[in-house]
């Protein structure tokens, strides 16, 4: 496979600046280190089961689809990502920014049918990430790394509760979500978050525990796909059997004071990219 030219791919910068709204501009509330002896998990209440009374949020938006950028990570050394539903669906072509700038073009892209969540395949060979095999706790932190606005950036949030997402321009059904109160952003920036959708978003041992998906900038808060909507997609990845050495090594515990290098690390590696979507 030959690498899409970068050139062309960015182009979609001359509207950048409108499309990275989207799921990041128009949220309305309408209802209610190595060697160390790893630390403790966080031991907050656990999230409550799924309820009617969830509050629900309205993602507002609207027109046609534009050239847009977002963030993937692998989950699997063979070439196979996960990103955000919105960030890929109704393109023409989708590439994955290679550590030498280059795009690589997507292959094929399996579209999640109830969430915000979908599958990519290439050709790329990096380290996979894990996704975590238990649930966050209320108040526990969460740190999420990717492409907000177009440039490298990790943010972190504390978990507030559960919520269901329904993204009014999409016509979409509602979708279970997390919600985190946003705590700090490394580099401290302003305005959207833009570009971070897709992007994982690990709990303290280094595991995947959510996909960053959409978010509130007024409001500082963000939003990532529920757990519960990872299996499928999963079973969808058909991913090869479990071998250790080709995971990204994380720290016996990540934290706010090692997030920052860490996320610098995850792109180095190749574990987190950059996602161009181009519509014509």
């Amino acid at each position: 496979m030959r690498p899409v030219d970068i050139g062309a791919l960015l182009i979609l910068f001359g509207v950048l600046a409108t499309s990275l709204l989207g799921a990041f501009g128009g949220e309305k509330d309408v209802q209610r280190g190595p060697g160390e002896k790893r630390r403790p998990m966080p031991t907050g209440p656990a999230l409550p089961d799924p309820s009617p009374r969830d509050p629900v949020i309205q993602i507002q938006g609207g027109g046609p689809k534009k050239n847009s950028i977002g963030t993937a990570f692998s989950l699997d050394s063979d070439g196979i990502w996960m990103t955000a539903r919105h960030v890929v669906d109704g393109c023409k072509t989708v590439g994955i920014e290679r550590r030498s700038g280059e795009a690589v073009r997507v292959r094929k892209i399996w579209i999640h049918p109830d969430a915000d969540l979908a599958i990519l395949s290439d050709t790329l060979r990096t380290p996979a990430l894990e996704i975590a095999e238990r649930l966050p706790t209320v108040g526990e932190t969460g740190f999420g790394v990717g492409y907000p606005q177009g440039i490298p950036a990790e943010v972190t949030g504390t978990l507030i509760g559960r919520a269901v997402s329904v993204a009014l321009h999409r016509n979409e059904r509602a979708e279970p979500v997390l919600t985190w109160a946003e705590s700090r952003r490394y580099p401290d920036f302003e305005g959207t978050l833009g570009g971070i959708s897709g992007g994982p978003l690990f709990v303290s041992e280094g595991r995947v525990a959510g996909v960053v998906i959409s978010g509130s900038p007024r409001r500082g808060r963000f939003n990532t796909a529920a757990p519960r909507s990872f299996p499928a997609a999963i079973a969808a990845a058909q991913l090869t059997p479990d071998r250790r050495d080709r995971y990204f090594t994380f720290p016996d515990y990540i934290d706010e004071t090692s997030i920052d290098g860490l996320g610098d690390a995850l792109r180095n590696a190749g574990a987190v990219a950059l996602v161009y979507c181009l519509v014509e």
